[in-house]
């Protein structure tokens, strides 16, 4: 059994046991059988896509996250900044890679600045 299906299934069953309901409601919400839904829990067998967009849509989750992420990935393996345009993003690596007192002093330097700006525009 490959991967994705172990953690597709552990998703499955983390998501039921978190709303607290049953594999029959589930299946009636989802108007499938709570054997079929059983058999995706435990890896059996997989939903096919049209089934996996409503089990992701019922649970307000992404496909990637019902299939390949899970609830909880590796957090090394998330890009905290990914879906940042590439100068915000390069701000904000280069921020992080400063030292504390550094950080300080650049997050006083932005509220100086602020502070001018805001000057300037109620002096017009």
């Amino acid at each position: 059994m490959a991967d994705y299906e172990i953690n597709l299934g552990k998703t499955l069953k983390e998501l039921r046991n978190h709303q607290g309901i049953t594999q029959k409601e589930l299946g009636k919400k989802l108007d499938l059988t709570s054997q079929a839904y059983s058999r995706y829990e435990t890896g059996d067998r997989l939903p096919d896509l049209k089934m996996a967009c409503r089990i992701a849509g019922y649970y307000h989750i992404t496909l990637d996250q019902l299939v390949c992420r899970g609830l909880h990935p590796d957090p090394a393996s998330i890009d905290p900044f990914g879906s940042l345009p590439e100068g915000y993003r390069q701000l904000l690596e280069d921020y992080h890679k400063l030292p504390a007192r550094s950080q300080e002093r650049l997050l006083e330097y932005m509220e100086f600045l602020k502070y001018k700006e805001k000057k300037k525009e109620t002096a017009r």
